[in-house]
């Protein structure tokens, strides 16, 4: 057992004596003198509340570690912030110390009276007057625990995830920061299609840091006081502000460098991290040096995506494309971990060129996406998939390619009126403008005839769940980056024994030409 497992164990036991007697006493009646901060937080009904016996259930303490650090400056004056892992979740809460918060470091666990205070709400929740007197440390942890939420998240469960550690993945500045622009005051960040923002008081000692484009952004997550349905995180430290803009790209890598072949949105069996898709290299890429990604979108229902591809939560996937390369010609692969070509117990095509990986199924996109078992849909309304060149993706980056299939359903896919849908590429099925009219013409589906190009789904529901690609192909010129001849699409019936030969030759695949 390595050292943290050790520490994790000893402090796990130290607190269950603590919360062994959470539970009621089934013999004697007796009422613990603890309650969980996930119950202490439902006793507020949006007006100050005080702990009295009755409504603590005759509770009198807290547990919890500390997460904030006051010597770094950037943390709600005089407030010390604690967070409980209890039921196989964390909680946190404010503590109001005043000037006695010198008095405790991130890492400290302690027991906390909590009895015949009062729990307000300026902004973020916190528990009022605490005093030294009130609190009894019991050991110190080496390191803390924190979640890697999306902004989605944070606000459809806000209770569970204020006043703990996260980290957000993927934000982009709102708005786009100015030359010499620096973390200090209140900066908003979009992730998906909701705002959060960046916290940074000028006693932080990282105050003056320069404001990057794109950021990976740790810290805790705390309600603005002067705008209580936007949550903030606060900053601990200059390691918690980590800039993710993507480089220059070079201006001579030409229009669809990469372009989507095929993909198999629905393998044998359980699709949850089976589903892929095939791309085919126009140019040598090295992606280390130039990022892509790409997004998947499921659309099912009749609910307005509203940042688009960038949109995230159960709607929209995305994968970075980071590392590896490939080169002019070849085919490579994106999608789920378990490189199988159809599902469980099929071939491993683990051998083929895969450029980026996610156990979907349990964990959140690169930036964008919830876990989810099934990204592309089998059936109902369109599915797409859009290819990109860099990283950070808004509701107004435009894709260099596109891929659509499915129902004519556009309740979810498109709002005219608010000049709102997924954002499409000049490619062989979609145009970005009329060349009859010269109008902007930006997005999917948006009427009879203009940009509703979309690859049927492969059968009724009696044929789905046996295991189909969708094989596209056409042929691209690589010297003019254009498509002499529309991709079509083959279903290709897989079956278990199936080869990585199937999906990489035949008359269906698409063809390069000079």
């Amino acid at each position: 057992m390595n050292y943290r497992s050790l520490y994790s164990l000893l402090s796990i036991c130290i607190l269950l004596t603590a919360y062994a007697c959470e539970k009621r006493n089934i013999i004697d009646g007796t009422p613990s003198p603890y309650i969980a901060i996930q119950d202490l937080r439902t006793i507020h009904k949006d007006t100050d509340v005080s702990l009295d016996p009755d409504r603590l259930s005759q509770a009198e303490k807290i547990t919890g570690v500390v997460i904030s650090d006051y010597r770094n400056g950037n943390v709600p004056d005089g407030m010390l912030i604690i967070q409980q892992h209890r039921r196989n979740q964390l909680h946190g809460i404010a503590l109001q110390l005043g000037d006695d918060v010198v008095n405790y470091l991130p890492g400290d666990s302690l027991i906390v009276h909590v009895a015949n205070k009062e729990l307000k709400r300026e902004g973020f929740l916190y528990i009022s007057h605490v005093t030294p007197a009130d609190i009894e440390k019991v050991s110190t942890a080496p390191y803390l625990t924190f979640r890697t939420i999306t902004a989605y998240n944070a606000y459809l469960r806000p209770n569970d995830y204020e006043g703990t550690l996260v980290k957000i993945v993927g934000a982009e500045l709102s708005p786009r920061p100015t030359d010499g622009e620096t973390l200090e005051g209140v900066k908003h960040m979009l992730n998906g299609a909701d705002t959060l923002s960046i916290h940074t008081q000028s006693s932080a000692d990282f105050a003056a840091t320069p404001l990057p484009r794109n950021v990976n952004a740790t810290g805790i997550l705390l309600r603005e006081s002067n705008t209580y349905r936007r949550f903030a995180i606060w900053p601990r430290y200059h390691s918690d502000i980590e800039d993710v803009s993507d480089p220059e790209i070079p201006g001579d890598l030409g229009d669809m460098p990469l372009i989507i072949t095929g993909f198999c949105n629905d393998p044998a069996g359980g699709d949850g991290n089976y589903e892929y898709v095939q791309l085919m290299a126009n140019t040598d890429i090295d992606f280390s040096e130039i990022p892509f990604s790409i997004v998947t979108s499921n659309n099912a229902g009749s609910v307005m995506h509203t940042a688009g591809w960038a949109t995230g939560g159960a709607r929209t996937y995305k994968f970075n494309l980071t590392e590896g390369s490939v080169k002019k010609g070849e085919f490579f692969y994106v999608g789920g971990s378990q490189k199988r070509i159809n599902g469980a117990n099929s071939t491993s095509i683990a051998n083929a060129n895969w450029i980026r990986t996610i156990t979907y199924a349990s964990t959140l996109g690169d930036g964008l996406g919830n876990n989810n078992s099934n990204l592309l849909a089998n059936s109902g309304n369109a599915s797409g998939i859009a290819l990109f060149v860099g990283t950070n993706i808004s509701e107004s980056t435009i894709p260099i390619d596109v891929v659509f299939y499915g129902g004519t359903g556009t309740a979810s896919i498109i709002d005219l009126d608010l000049g709102l849908g997924y954002r499409i590429a000049n490619n062989d099925h979609y145009t970005t403008y009329s060349r009859e009219s010269g109008e902007l013409t930006p997005f999917f589906s948006m009427g009879e005839g203009i940009n509703d190009f979309r690859h049927p789904h492969h059968g009724s529901p009696t044929n789905t769940d046996i295991g189909y690609y969708f094989m596209l192909g056409g042929e691209f010129n690589t010297q003019t980056r254009e498509w002499t001849t529309p991709r079509t699409h083959t279903l290709i019936h897989l079956d278990k024994p199936s080869t990585l030969a199937e999906i990489e030759t035949g008359p269906g695949i698409t063809k390069q030409v000079e």
